[in-house]
């Protein structure tokens, strides 16, 4: 009994583990990506006014 609840602590650590690294990654995509997004259409705007 106390077996199975141990590995059970385990599982729900490393689901817990998983999803903040997905989290983390989705944020530094969408984070990021927005950042360069916003930078290159500023770019744009630039050569189009010259």
């Amino acid at each position: 009994m106390e077996i199975n609840k141990d590995m059970k602590e385990k599982v729900n650590v490393t689901d817990e583990e998983h999803s903040f690294k997905g989290a983390l990654f989705s944020s530094v995509v969408f984070v990021g990506g927005s950042i360069v997004a916003f930078t290159l259409l500023l770019i744009v705007f630039y050569m189009i006014r010259i």
